[in-house]
């Protein structure tokens, strides 16, 4: 019965992992072209429970890692330029979630 949840558990957290990485690329398309408050709207979901903020800063996480660190290859200077910008401008709301 315990390994039954322990590998339900394992198979949400897979779930919900494969679901960030999906919203994050997402947002790195969207973010500057129709959800400009993204950063604003993802911190006012982690007020709501600490299970919610866990994933909101495993989602900026991979945000600021996808923008940041891997986006050389992923996505035009141009478009990875303002992505930052934006995310630095931002941090104000992450680091008042923290």
């Amino acid at each position: 019965m315990a390994e039954d949840e322990q590998n339900t558990q394992e198979g949400h957290q897979h779930l919900i992992t494969k679901l960030n990485a999906t919203l994050v690329s997402i947002v790195k398309q969207e973010w500057k072209v129709s959800w400009n408050n993204f950063i604003s709207d993802i911190c006012q979901t982690a007020n709501q429970s600490q299970a919610k903020c866990e994933n909101v800063l495993n989602i900026l996480k991979l945000l600021s890692e996808e923008v940041f660190d891997f986006s050389k290859n992923t996505i035009l200077k141009n478009h990875a330029q303002q992505l930052k910008e934006t995310m630095t401008s931002e941090f104000s709301s992450i680091f008042q979630l923290c």
